[in-house]
């Protein structure tokens, strides 16, 4: 699949091989690979799916690991939820090969493409009419006496939060070599623009189109109404330091890797190298999006009683 240049989008030819990434145990998975098996056969597309899939794809397609699935295909699609996606970011080597989302789940701000909505994006999908946008990632390098002790990429956020006992933490930030000061609270959200809709936002922060170059930064239930939640260059460095974990705390990279940190621990974010790339179509817009998920002017007037 030959792709024209372009930092942030660009326009695609149709892809001659499609791999298949998904949760086999979603209800409508059969269905949907079903219909995606029928529009590749006819368009004389090449499929491989991940081992996982094979309860549903054994015999039809060939089969391979997600490991190596980047190396097979010129784009993959991706069944499930928003979960999924992350784990799919996650698992699969390469962040060079584009990734199509298919909502199967519930929220689906990553996989924006609806069941009803497949047969559609297929149509478009494999006469090349779609765009392929970046998202930048953040990479979380937790610092323990002066050494690097562990590493997480994610595409939404990395989160500091409490142990197993809801006791609070004593945190300092600094963004750039400039600190804001020390308040206790239950965590922060370091989180990209991508990841504004998920728990940046349950916590307060603000939704961030993913285009805009930046970090949020959002305090987890401070015990302090000066520290409130901010947007701050894509460039600068933030770091956490922990002063006190009382019973523990615990770094989280896109809900789906895990470490334990203890006090002192220093949390430094940046910008990731490499950026994700997703495919989407013209109907999928951001702001489409938002007003669909958050029923943005959904005011029903009332009717006049009798």
């Amino acid at each position: 699949m030959k792709q024209k240049t372009g930092k942030k989008a660009s326009r695609s030819t149709i892809p001659e091989s499609i791999g298949l990434f998904g949760n086999p145990e979603k209800e409508d998975i059969g269905e949907a690979l079903s219909m995606v098996d029928a529009h590749c056969r006819e368009a004389g597309v090449r499929l491989v799916a991940t081992e996982e899939l094979g309860v549903h794809m054994a015999g039809r397609v060939d089969l391979t690991s997600a490991e190596d699935l980047c190396d097979c295909v010129d784009l993959i699609i991706v069944f499930g939820g928003d979960g999924t996606m992350l784990r799919a970011v996650r698992t699969l080597v390469s962040a060079k090969t584009p990734l199509l989302g298919i909502n199967l789940g519930s929220l689906g701000y990553l996989t924006d493409v609806y069941l009803t909505e497949l047969s559609d994006t297929l149509d478009h999908l494999l006469k090349g009419e779609f765009t392929i946008v970046e998202r930048a990632r953040i990479r979380g390098e937790v610092r323990r006496d002066g050494r690097k002790e562990i590493e997480y990429t994610a595409l939404n956020d990395i989160v500091v939060n409490m142990g197993t006992l809801p006791r609070a933490l004593y945190m300092e930030v600094r963004v750039g070599k400039v600190t804001l000061g020390k308040f206790l609270g239950d965590g922060l959200i370091v989180s990209t623009p991508t990841g504004s809709t998920a728990y940046n936002l349950s916590a307060g922060g603000p939704i961030v189109h993913p285009g805009v170059a930046g970090h949020l930064v959002t305090p987890i239930c401070p015990h302090s109404l000066a520290m409130r939640p901010m947007i701050v260059p894509a460039t600068s460095s933030v770091e956490l330091k922990l002063h006190d974990v009382g019973q523990g705390a615990t770094l989280t990279s896109d809900g789906q890797e895990s470490c334990a940190l203890i006090q002192g621990d220093r949390v430094l974010y940046k910008k990731a190298d490499s950026p994700i790339r997703l495919v989407k179509m013209p109907r999928n817009d951001f702001f489409r999006a938002m007003r669909h998920k958050l029923q943005w002017g959904a005011i029903k007037r009332r009717r006049n009683q009798k």
